[in-house]
């Protein structure tokens, strides 16, 4: 009985597994749409791979960029109002005359990064920018 216990929980907890990884992926046509249109609004780019990204200007209001890497991208003058970035990986990248207005930036990385006033985010920034 111990067995058949044993494997009905290992098949819940695979089946949990799976279904969390898949939600927690980037919806890869939101994330082809970004790259063609430079825009992408209300999109799942969660964890998308950005890194280095020229997003400058970019339409991404509303979308879910949480753990997205977007270390070194191009984001001055995007509109991220009411984004979601989440533990994004902001290093380096730059912020400058972007709006940010309501966006959640709880836990995301900004050490390095050009912040929307011009000034750079001491290391350890993390969900604000340390000036």
């Amino acid at each position: 009985m111990k067995i058949i216990l044993s494997s009905a929980a290992a098949a819940l907890l695979c089946g949990l597994l799976l279904y969390a990884g898949t939600a927690a992926a980037y919806n890869v046509n939101d994330l082809n749409k970004l790259k063609e249109t430079n825009a992408c609004v209300s999109c799942n780019l969660t964890g998308a791979p950005l890194a280095g990204a020229v997003l400058s200007g970019a339409d991404l209001t509303g979308s879910n960029l949480t753990t997205a890497t977007l270390l070194n991208a191009k984001l001055d003058k995007a509109k991220l109002a009411g984004a979601n970035l989440g533990g994004a990986q902001l290093n380096s990248a730059d912020l400058k005359g972007a709006d940010l207005t309501g966006a959640n930036l709880t836990g995301a990385n900004l050490s390095g990064a050009t912040w929307i006033d011009g000034a750079t985010c001491k290391p350890g920034s993390f969900g604000k920018c340390r000036k």
